[in-house]
């Protein structure tokens, strides 16, 4: 296997999604770039996170707007959709490592090997909104 390069660009795209509070898509992260001045290709900003998702480094997150999110913290633990803005939170409910082995023994003929767990809701910002938009990423 090929060894992967550790450049400017990637390095500079891994900082930025550790940092961000929020769960961005792919394009959202391009835009976050380029509006602080980093000249980095959308392309090269889906193929970092494609490779990201791969080795473990970043998280996947699907949502109700059939879209891609990504989340800087690799780290296993559950999160919260916003119904009004289409926001990704982290949850402060703690991961359950045991839910994998009460999977495990339910269906004994799969190999389980994580779980995936969402709430559903609004967001304290859209409970005080009277007209609601789509909120930013940033």
């Amino acid at each position: 296997m090929a060894e992967k390069r550790n450049t400017k660009q990637k390095q500079v795209i891994y900082s930025v999604i550790k940092e961000l509070k929020c769960h961005p898509t792919a394009q959202q992260l391009h835009q976050i770039l380029v509006e602080r001045g980093y000249n980095i290709g959308a392309s090269t900003v889906y193929r970092v996170l494609a490779d990201a998702v791969d080795d473990g480094i970043i998280m996947n997150v699907f949502s109700f707007d059939k879209n891609e999110h990504f989340d800087g913290n690799p780290v296993p633990h559950y999160h919260i959709i916003c119904t009004k803005c289409g926001r990704i939170f982290d949850s402060h409910v703690p991961y359950d490592p045991e839910i994998d082995e009460r999977g495990r023994l339910a269906d004994e003929d799969f190999l389980i090997t994580s779980h995936n767990l969402e709430y559903v809701g609004i967001c304290p910002e859209c409970q005080n909104e009277q007209e609601i938009g789509r909120a930013s990423c940033r």
